[in-house]
């Protein structure tokens, strides 16, 4: 018994011995992993979202038989390293282990790459809830919940911005941006860009629209501004991002 299981052992090792063949990709996994990790632990989502997108995009490239196998088993790694931090007489850990199954069958029911992207805020932000249960309660300030419905409904509205929103709630600019840079760990211009460049993503991926008039859509002052900023937070032009959903779109099709 024991040499078959060694030999099934073997011809799975044999199968993907190629996995991590370029080493330069193996470092810039682990590096990945790592920060991931710390932004989870310091509560920065934003930066957790945007790193665990681009690991995901390097782990579709691992040549293996099902392109998706090492994204879920990543996915579900990190949600095993996670609930392993909450001891047992947490009082919150079965909430934890609550949090930890949805997110268990979420992961496997993911068979797109798209299904993949969107799945990243989701478990982002379940895992940073569960991290925060190994430290004490944040308090919520309900001006920076306006803050953020005020960003969220005219992100395409060009005069959007900290000054307009500090007219609006009737705070001075210093107050309103110390805030919410406490509160949510970015200023209002990032989130404003931020989730103007997550809100494109759906006329980049389910329209025809030009890139430059996407980005004259959420009031970008030019296609260059567009793009670059683009690529600062999804690690990609935007051309490059439809091309690669587009790609994973015919190939989920012809399976």
């Amino acid at each position: 018994m024991e040499n078959k299981i060694e030999r099934q052992f073997m011809n799975h090792l044999q199968r993907d011995k190629n996995l991590f063949a370029d080493f330069q990709l193996l470092d810039n996994f682990y590096a990945l992993d790592q920060q991931i990790l710390n932004a989870i632990r310091s509560a920065h989502p934003v930066r957790a979202e945007q790193l665990l997108e681009t690991l995901t995009f390097d782990l579709l490239k691992l040549p293996v038989t099902d392109e998706y196998r090492s994204v879920r088993f990543y996915y579900r790694g990190l949600v095993y390293h996670v609930i392993r931090m909450i001891p047992v007489d947490n009082p919150n850990v079965q909430t934890a282990l609550t949090y930890t199954s949805a997110l268990l069958i979420l992961i496997d029911e993911l068979t797109t790459t798209l299904d993949f992207i969107d799945a990243v805020p989701v478990i982002v932000d379940s895992l940073t809830k569960m991290m925060a249960f190994l430290s004490p309660p944040v308090s919520t300030n309900p001006n920076v919940t306006t803050i953020i419905y005020l960003i969220e409904d005219h992100l395409q509205e060009p005069a959007l911005s900290l000054p307009w929103i500090a007219q609006r709630i009737g705070m001075s600019n210093n107050y309103l941006s110390a805030l919410f840079k406490q509160e949510v760990g970015e200023s209002v211009p990032e989130r404003i860009r931020r989730r103007r460049i997550d809100a494109s993503i759906a006329d980049l991926l389910g329209t025809n629209l030009p890139i430059c008039a996407i980005g004259k859509k959420y009031c970008f002052t030019s296609c260059t501004a567009y793009i670059t900023t683009f690529k600062t937070y999804k690690q990609m032009t935007p051309l490059r991002y439809r091309q690669l959903f587009l790609t994973s779109k015919k190939r989920d099709a012809s399976t």
